[in-house]
C-alpha cells in the first residue's frame, strides 16, 4: 500500500508538469510518456498499472484546464491510453485491450497500430469481417507493416479466401523475411492441396529457426513436414 500511494503521488506530479509544460508542445509530451513509461516499470502487477492509469484518466478528464484545452488533453490522453491498452493486454483480458484502441482510434483516427492490435482481437473473436476492417485500414495507413499482411493472411485463410492469404503473406514476406509468415502460408499451401509448396515453405521454417529458440514452432513445423510428405506420398 505504501508503493502504491508513492506511486499516486508520482501520478499526481505528473499530471501537474504536463499542464504546465503544454507550451513546449511535442518534447513535453515525449517526457510526459517517459515518465509514465518508468513509473509504471515500478509496479508490480499488471493490475495496479491499471489502477494507476485508470486514476491519471479520471484526474485528466476532470482538470478544468484541461476542459479548456481539449486538443491538448486528448494528446495527454492518447499517450495514457496506450499503456493502459498494454497493461490490459498484459492481463489477458482482450475485450478491454479492444475498448482501449477503440478509444485511442476515436482520439487518432490515424493511429495505424490501434487498427493492427484491435483487428488482431477481433480475429482472436472469430469476428472476421470487422478484423478485415481494420487491418484494412492499418494498411492504408502504414503500407509498409509487414505484420499486418501476414495477419490479414491469417483472417483471409480463416473465411477461406485462399489466393487472397497468399498474396498477403507474399507482400508480408517481401517486406520482411519471417519464419512465421512461411508457416502461414505452408499451412494455406496445405488448405488448398498445394503439397509440394506446403512443404518447401515448411522446410524454409525449419532452416531459418535457431536450434535454442522457438521450440514450439519448430515441433509443430516438424508435424507439419511428416503429414505433408505422408499427403505427397499417396
Amino acid at each position: 500500500m505504501a508503493m502504491f500511494g508513492i506511486m499516486l503521488l508520482s501520478f499526481a506530479l505528473m499530471f501537474f508538469l504536463i499542464a504546465r509544460r503544454k507550451k513546449k508542445g511535442e518534447k513535453s509530451l515525449v517526457k510526459f510518456n517517459n515518465d509514465l513509461y518508468f513509473a509504471l516499470k515500478k509496479l508490480d502487477t499488471p493490475q495496479q498499472k491499471v489502477d494507476m492509469l485508470s486514476t491519471l484518466i479520471e484526474r485528466i478528464n476532470n482538470d478544468e484546464k484541461y476542459k479548456k484545452d481539449t486538443e491538448w488533453r486528448n494528446k495527454v490522453l492518447l499517450k495514457t491510453y496506450v499503456h493502459l491498452a498494454t497493461a490490459y493486454y498484459q492481463m489477458g483480458d482482450e475485450m478491454r485491450t479492444l475498448n482501449v484502441c477503440s478509444d485511442i482510434i476515436d482520439l487518432d483516427p490515424k493511429d495505424a497500430m490501434s487498427y493492427y492490435n484491435r483487428g488482431s482481437i477481433y480475429s482472436n473473436m472469430g469476428l472476421y469481417d470487422k478484423a478485415l476492417q481494420d487491418l484494412d485500414k492499418t494498411i492504408d495507413l502504414q503500407p509498409d507493416y509487414a505484420s499486418a499482411y501476414n495477419n490479414r493472411g491469417l483472417v483471409y485463410e480463416k473465411l477461406e479466401y485462399y489466393d487472397k492469404a497468399i498474396l498477403d503473406y507474399n507482400k508480408a514476406l517481401k517486406l520482411e523475411n519471417s519464419a512465421i509468415a512461411y508457416y502461414n502460408r505452408g499451412n494455406t499451401y496445405y488448405e488448398m492441396e498445394e503439397y509440394n509448396k506446403a512443404l518447401q515453405d515448411y522446410q524454409t521454417v525449419i532452416e531459418m529457426l535457431n536450434d535454442n529458440n522457438d521450440s514450439d514452432l519448430r515441433k509443430e513445423v516438424e508435424t507439419s513436414i511428416k503429414i505433408v510428405k505422408s499427403k505427397i506420398d499417396q
